[in-house]
């Protein structure tokens, strides 16, 4: 079996053991090829069919069994750990890349007979790193030296361990421990474990991993804390029910139950995984729109304002006078720059599209490294500065240290590529970071006197580091992808047993709704909705997304629901007929337009909407009574005067009608006038008139003949109704047709 196949037979049993559907769980099990003749797991799932036969017989026998619940979730718990175990053995017999990675492990432990604390795959922590532990200074040499190099080896290594490393031992994760409690190792060191931590969750389900991540959520430093909470809050994601069948967990998880902060938080980190859902659409959108529009800007202002005479070194510090002027002539470009900008502000990854070809430095051949915390010591940003002036240096490294709005895998690359940089390039990024400084001093304090703003900064800074490596690492097919799954955190049990505010699910779908997922929002209203919640704008916004998703007669009864509590009436009413309209039932949208316009006698928009409702339903004369109305309040204009033109030509009443033809015709027409104009003249006996008219129409279509043809034999019912002898209808067709040269 390759991966692939693996996964899905995996994914395949864990959607069976959460149906409950045991037999069938154990049945695809034993399916495997894999098992045949393997005496090894085979006699596993004999025991596990015996015990539940024998459960499932003392309950059809009504033998009372207190302790029957607790035998069935252990149950439960040893067919997932049996298809766990099952599963890394597939994985252990591919060529991936990652069990070459894991044996080396392996093969270093051996090779320095270490059986400390052996796992399932014999995997224990170094030496090295056990040294570290027994100091108590912090170590925070970033130099070249033989002791800091050992170091960086050991927290590599580490790092490794915690990622490749099935489940832990109560040893080993004891010995985690030690090294979050730890003084001598610093916070971005325990950041990055915090990261392996949730690699290992991600790659293989482990009660201890993920309880030493809620542990890790009660961290002094938000910088560790933040981070478990995001690999707590994926996992919630991925092991719903494995968590709830974990007594260790939920008794570990239940401290959090009805914590405010754990519930504040957790909707950022939330909202900020549904944001990066949207990270290919932003980079799309800069990358089509932006970034043409940029050049182009550039180029035109080049022109005009002749940049290469005023960049000359006497005249670098003044000011055009145009620019402003120039800018207010680009209102399309400041507004999607201006959109760009809020959205940045809101969280929104805007660099993906920059700094994705920038990943490819040695720094990230280190997989670590992905997930390395920016700070400006750090041996890789000392070394990239050498070469670069002390006050260069100082303001570059600092500026970036605080950027808010660049992740750490991004700050790295951009300091990184400075070397690649020309040198007037590099005064320019040094005289912008040197500008922002007050900037960043005040974003500083600001996340001083506000932990929550502090907390999300981080969060959003990691979520993109995440996603920079599920992404755009070389190793993305063998990790997978958790920005591809679903990560509806908040409609799991374990969410819901733990974030018992409504107002924290109301946040998340308002989040949802205001970024156009109607599905994802529909869903959290609808459990609201069935929680009891009942108020006017749960209803509307059901309604809505109903409508988006093309679910119109679910949307008018929600509508409908919403309409009971007597707000927003006109909006409702409106959005009830368009969803009429959408199912063709044009009476019930006309009944529901009118009784609109009781309460909003002045709105055109609906005045038009009845108008076209009684036109499909074959009565213009009332049609125009409403067209009239238009009219009235927009003269003069060609789009009011259209459908009262239109009305009274199939009414028959065409002297009405010629003035409104004449007017259109002398305006701007388009393929319609003409062939309304055309239509008014055959009635009237004009037809060498109506002729020329038709073949403006058709010039109007750029040639297109075929759609004149069809609108023309569409009208012809009208034409014959005005007194048009039905036999010359075909004629006139002809006629234009050779006019327009298509006979020839």
């Amino acid at each position: 079996m390759n991966f692939r196949e693996i996964e899905d037979w995996y994914t395949r049993v864990g959607d069976l053991i959460k149906q409950q559907r045991i037999i069938d769980a154990l049945n695809k099990i034993a399916s495997l090829p894999f098992l045949k003749g393997n005496a090894g797991y085979l006699p596993r799932i004999e025991e596990l069919r015996f015990t539940y036969a024998n459960m499932l017989s003392y309950t059809i026998k009504g033998v009372p069994d207190p302790s029957r619940d607790k035998i069935y979730n252990r149950l439960l718990v040893s067919v997932y750990e049996l298809a766990d175990n099952l599963r890394m053995e597939l994985i252990s017999k591919t060529g991936m890349q990652l069990v070459s990675m894991k044996r080396n492990l392996e093969s270093d432990m051996r090779r320095e007979n270490e059986d400390m604390a052996e796992s399932l795959m014999g995997l224990s922590f170094d030496h090295e790193l056990d040294e570290m532990l027994r100091d108590t200074v912090l170590f925070d040499d970033e130099t070249e030296s033989e002791t800091a190099i050992q170091h960086r080896k050991a927290i590599l290594r580490a790092f490794g361990l915690l990622w490749l490393t099935d489940k832990l031992s109560e040893d080993d994760a004891s010995q985690v421990a030690r090294i979050f409690d730890s003084p001598s190792i610093p916070w971005y060191e325990k950041s990055m474990m915090v990261s392996a931590l949730t690699l290992g969750m991600l790659r293989c389900f482990d009660s201890r991993k993920l309880i030493l991540l809620a542990d890790l959520y009660n961290a002094d430093d938000p910088r560790i804390a933040q981070r478990a909470l995001v690999g707590m809050i994926i996992s919630f994601s991925i092991y719903d029910n494995r968590i709830l069948l974990s007594n260790s967990i939920m008794d570990r998880l239940s401290v959090l139950k009805d914590n405010e902060r754990f519930s504040l938080e957790s909707e950022a980190v939330i909202i900020q995984l549904i944001r990066a859902k949207d990270t290919e659409k932003i980079t799309r959108k800069f990358r089509d729109e932006i970034i043409p529009d940029v050049i182009k800007f550039n180029e035109e202002l080049s022109e005009k304002l002749n940049l290469e005479k005023l960049m000359t070194p006497e005249e670098f510090q003044d000011k055009n006078p145009d620019w402003e002027k120039y800018f207010d002539n680009q209102p399309g470009l400041v507004r999607k720059l201006e959109e760009l900008t809020n959205m940045q502000m809101d969280g929104a990854d805007v660099f993906l599209g920059a700094f994705s070809m920038l990943k490819s430095f040695s720094f990230f051949r280190e997989l670590p490294n992905w997930f390395m915390p920016f700070y400006k010591e750090h041996f890789a940003v000392v070394n990239a500065l050498r070469d670069e002036s002390d006050e260069f240096r100082k303001v570059l490294s600092e500026g970036i240290e605080k950027s808010v709005y660049m992740c750490n895998s991004d700050k790295f690359s951009f300091i990184l590529n400075i070397s690649n940089m020309p040198e007037a390039q590099k005064n320019m990024m040094g005289q912008m970071f040197g500008a922002e400084a007050e900037q960043f001093e005040e974003l500083a304090g600001e996340e001083l006197s506000d932990p929550y703003l502090r907390n999300k900064r981080i969060v959003i800074q990691y979520i993109q580091d995440l996603y920079r490596f599920f992404r755009l690492h070389p190793l993305k097919g063998e990790i997978g992808d958790i920005f591809s799954l679903p990560l509806e955190v908040h409609n799991t049990e374990i969410f819901r047993l733990l974030a018992r505010d409504k107002q924290r699910l109301k946040s998340i779908a308002s989040f949802y709704f205001d970024h156009d997922h109607y599905d994802e929002a529909l869903r959290i209203y609808q459990s609201l909705e069935q929680s009891g919640e009942s108020y006017a704008e749960l209803y509307e916004k059901s309604g809505y997304c109903h409508q988006q998703t093309g679910k119109y007669e679910e949307a008018i009864a929600s509508y409908r629901k919403a309409d009971l509590f007597d707000t927003n009436r006109i909006w409702l009413l409106g959005k009830i007929a368009q969803c009429h309209l959408k199912l063709n039932n044009t009476r019930a949208a006309l009944e529901t337009y009118l009784e609109q316009d009781i309460f909003e006698s002045d709105n055109l928009k609906t005045a038009a909407a009845i108008g076209t409702c009684y036109l499909n339903l074959n009565e213009p004369e009332k049609a125009l009574d409403y067209f009239y109305r238009i009219e009235f309040a927009d003269q003069g204009s060609p789009r009011a005067m259209r459908p009262v033109a239109w009305c009274l030509l199939i009414l028959g009443r065409t002297e009405e009608a010629a003035p409104y033809y004449d007017q259109l015709l002398g305006m701007e027409p388009n393929a319609y006038d003409y062939m309304n104009a055309g239509h008014l003249a055959f009635s009237l006996g004009e037809k060498q008139t109506a002729a020329e008219h038709y073949i403006n129409s058709i010039r109007q279509r750029g040639g297109d003949i075929t759609s004149f043809l069809k609108g023309f034999v569409s009208d012809g019912k009208y034409l014959i109704s005005n007194g048009v002898d039905a036999s010359e209808l075909p004629l006139m067709m002809d006629y234009v047709r050779f006019r327009a040269g298509e006979g020839s």
